[in-house]
């Protein structure tokens, strides 16, 4: 994997295994644009994606920051409607991973297979995870890097089962990061 033009990171690259000792949960990241937003759609558009790198960044206002990749319709999609949902994975919810590294499928009230409501920003909240944060789009950070670091403001929230434990990346054969 690409990490600059002077070097190549492998698995055995000691900065890349020096990232890795950084902590990650799984989070699924949702958003919709409005069909009425968007001229070339007669749908509602939705967007949906894994991703690890989230983070509270403020006690008052509550804020999280997450960073998405860069050139993703996920991302694209945050941007354009300026709102997004964190669902956060619990430890049951390992089967979601998969499916969510996917594109976006979206059939009968589900994204990739797992059921949806609408929630207050108009993005779709997922049933099935434990937590999950509504967010306004605050703030915008995009430089040369692979990756746009959006941070919302927390608009609503729902905690779901307040007993289940967060998945962690280091509890799974997945990781991303390094």
């Amino acid at each position: 994997m690409k990490r600059d033009k002077e070097r190549l990171v492998t698995k055995h690259d000691e900065l890349a295994l020096t990232l890795k000792k950084i902590t990650y949960g799984f989070y699924v990241v949702t958003t919709k644009k409005s069909a009425d937003d968007i001229e070339t759609r007669a749908d509602d558009y939705y967007a949906a994606g894994l991703v690890s790198w989230v983070s509270q960044c403020s006690f008052d206002p509550p804020m999280v920051m997450v960073a998405l990749q860069s050139q993703t319709d996920l991302c694209e999609t945050v941007l354009k409607s300026k709102v997004f949902v964190v669902n956060i994975l619990g430890k049951a919810d390992k089967p979601m991973i998969s499916p969510f590294s996917k594109d976006t499928s979206v059939e009968e009230n589900k994204l990739n297979g797992y059921s949806f409501e609408e929630g207050t920003t108009g993005a779709p909240v997922l049933k099935d995870v434990p937590a999950y944060l509504e967010c306004h789009l605050e703030k915008v950070v995009q430089s040369q890097a692979d990756h746009t670091v959006i941070i919302g403001k927390v608009v609503n929230q729902g905690l779901r089962n307040a007993d289940a434990e967060p998945l962690m990346e280091w509890e799974t054969d997945y990781h991303y990061g390094g």
